[in-house]
């Protein structure tokens, strides 16, 4: 019970890094201070105009978005493709690339697309082209020059980007933005979010159709609360789990207090004092406690893995890479030894208790 309480406390620490770095790699699409995205596209230089007054502002990128759909051989919708048009010297978005390369000026009719493309085209290659239908817009081929990774949250639609001047042009749009990311001078939540409701303010007294304003870190917070009610349940699974294995070793230690009551007679006899006694029950039980914990150790690695794998292909849709982290290891290493000396104490007081004559008249 201790090992296998032991490989699920190291495993749920492994899981919650790995959690956290992969919504870490999601925050470099959204590294923005606050992001504020329109009900419809505005002149990007009017919006730009407005909120660089704001004091706390430093800078603001323009983002257009546009939507498209992908096309078969037959052209019957596969699937809607859903753009995201950085501008092209963006500061603001460092993708985790899959494979491929990110877009170069060069590229007009080309995209990046996040690998949720593997649900819709399980052999899609690098440098394949989909077939992409913009609004009032023939069918063309667009090839794909890089994947990045991403959780599946815009349901069936594929996510990607593309190149700004093109996707204008293919949208009469050019000039214009519908989102609006802002880097503030002051980097933490509690700004970020005073920051949000006035630029919020602002744009609505300007008359602009507002959307959504929202600040950076609070996204990243309601990500990470999310996470955090699972990793809770599943350590307070694997303590109660500790807490059984410890009355478990509790019993076997008395046990082994019964079976050796002449072998304690004979030590007192030869001149063993309590503390050694208890040591003596002590030691056994802790050295039983590291070898459940030299097991879980090396348990851990492919209960992580799986459990990892059950984690994120039902909350998010894809695959996330394993990271290990030495703190579960040695947040138990201390439990375990701690439950093992618990546990073999109370055997350990009964067994110095016994005396010369009861033990060794013991049948």
């Amino acid at each position: 019970t201790l090992i296998m309480a032991g490989a699920i406390f190291i495993a749920v620490f492994n899981v919650r890094d790995s959690l956290n770095g992969f919504m870490d790699l999601l925050g470099q699409h959204y590294l923005a201070d606050v992001m504020v995205t329109l009900n419809e596209p505005y002149r990007a230089a009017q919006v730009e105009r407005e909120i660089v007054q704001i004091p706390g502002v430093d800078r603001v990128e323009s983002w257009g978005m546009a939507q498209a759909e992908v096309l078969d051989e037959e052209d019957e919708v596969v699937t809607n493709l859903i753009l995201f048009v950085p501008p092209d010297d963006t500061e603001l978005l460092e993708p985790d690339l899959v494979v491929g390369r990110w877009l170069v000026p060069e590229d007009e009719k080309a995209l990046v697309v996040s690998d949720s493309i593997w649900s819709e085209y399980p052999d899609f290659q690098l440098g394949d082209t989909l077939r992409v239908a913009f609004p009032g817009r023939r069918v063309e081929d667009w090839p794909v020059v890089g994947i990045f990774r991403f959780v599946d949250m815009v349901g069936d639609n594929i996510f990607g980007y593309g190149d700004y001047e093109t996707i204008s042009r293919l949208t009469n749009s050019a000039g214009e933005a519908i989102s609006f990311r802002i880097v503030a001078q002051t980097q933490t939540l509690e700004s970020q979010s005073e920051l949000s409701q006035v630029v919020d303010e602002h744009l609505r007294q300007r008359g602009f159709k507002i959307n959504n304003v929202e600040a950076g870190k609070v996204t990243r917070q309601q990500q990470a609360q999310s996470m955090n009610i699972l990793v809770i349940f599943l350590l307070t699974m694997a303590v109660l789990t500790a807490v059984v294995g410890s009355i478990g070793l509790m019993g076997t230690m008395g046990m082994n207090v019964l079976e050796r009551t002449r072998e304690i007679g004979v030590m007192r006899a030869i001149g063993a004092v309590d503390g050694e006694i208890v040591k003596s029950v002590v030691v056994e039980g802790m050295m039983i406690g590291l070898i459940s914990f030299a097991v879980a150790a090396v348990l851990s690695f492919p209960i992580s893995f799986v459990l990892l794998r059950i984690i994120s292909t039902a909350m998010m849709g894809t695959i996330m890479p394993l990271e290990i982290t030495m703190m579960g290891f040695i947040i138990w290493l201390g439990v375990v030894i701690f439950l093992s000396a618990i546990a073999s104490m109370w055997p350990a007081r009964s067994a110095s208790r016994l005396t010369i004559r009861e033990v060794l008249a013991y049948e």
